[in-house]
């Protein structure tokens, strides 16, 4: 899901949102020189204001974005350019070295002068609630892309440029495609070792010659990896679903397979070699599938 779609579930920005602060714009323009005046008189008691804002220059310039920024809020144009923009807006406050909660701050100030605004010149509560509820979504949806560039973890990720989003918007789809493929595959695959499993029951029941130990390693063998895919299939289904993969699925697979190897080999006493070196790596990859999840539990 491209971060767009990302962001409009999330905060589930409708039409009627949109519409409704397209029909604040010409308030806005009104108010835009008011609103420049009261929040830089709002952010001049910051501690450091001076450090960030240091010149007359400097000032004047930072009002003019800020106003550029204010009616862009309402200018119906909510795409990934729009998204774009902000990111670097927060980008720029995360490299100046601006404290987050100085952003936080501004933002409600901004929530607060807005929805006096809109008390001020409209009179049916409900409107006013419709609209209300509207600045709130731009707000948090600014605020939250803002702040991502303060964090690594859980922030949305906005591409630089327009080829960038293209890149990025068709290498998701590919991946989408190879995952369904995988996931097919490894029905196949379960649908493959099942048979497997079935056809050396029927061996061993049709077949009296049949070596009964060989018979039961081979339905154990079958069933351990037949588990495993199984594991690795759901895996794959939530990947799809939008949750992280677990690694340490492909290492119980690999464990599964050498432990079917050794149960086949435990009957031939010639490859008791074999035997120890196998049940060597089942050992190494035991360890770190128990440092894998002891390092999942200890994120949790």
């Amino acid at each position: 899901m491209g971060t767009l779609e990302k962001v409009i579930q999330i905060y589930n920005l409708t039409d009627d949102d949109i519409s409704n602060l397209a029909s604040l714009k010409d308030l806005a323009k009104k108010n835009a020189n008011s609103f420049v005046e009261e929040l830089h008189k709002f952010i001049s008691n910051f501690d450091n204001y001076s450090k960030f804002l240091s010149s007359e220059e400097i000032k004047n310039r930072h009002k003019e974005k800020l106003k550029l920024w204010f009616l862009d809020l309402f200018n119906a144009q909510f795409n990934e350019d729009y998204l774009r923009k902000i990111k670097k807006i927060g980008e720029v406050h995360a490299q100046i070295g601006l404290p987050s909660h100085y952003v936080s701050a501004t933002m409600n100030f901004i929530r607060s002068f807005l929805h006096s605004i809109v008390l001020e010149n409209y009179d049916v509560y409900h409107r006013q609630e419709e609209l209300k509820l509207s600045i709130d979504k731009i707000l948090d949806i600014n605020l939250d892309i803002m702040t991502s560039s303060y964090i690594d973890e859980n922030q949305f990720y906005v591409a630089k440029s327009k080829i960038e989003t293209n890149i990025v918007r068709l290498s998701s789809r590919l991946s989408y495609f190879f995952d369904v493929g995988l996931v097919s595959l490894l029905v196949l695959t379960s649908l493959l070792i099942f048979f497997l499993f079935v056809s050396d029951i029927f061996k061993f029941l049709l077949n009296s010659n049949s070596s009964f130990e060989h018979t039961v390693i081979n339905i154990l063998g079958a069933m351990l990896i037949l588990w495993t895919v199984r594991e690795l299939l759901e895996e794959e289904v939530k990947r799809l679903k939008g949750k992280k993969f677990a690694l340490n699925v492909f290492i119980s697979l690999a464990m599964a397979a050498l432990l079917r190897k050794i149960l086949i080999f435990s009957l031939e006493p010639q490859k008791s070699e074999e035997v120890a070196i196998l049940g060597l790596l089942v050992l190494v990859l035991g360890i770190v599938y128990w440092l894998m999840n002891l390092s999942e539990q200890k994120k949790q």
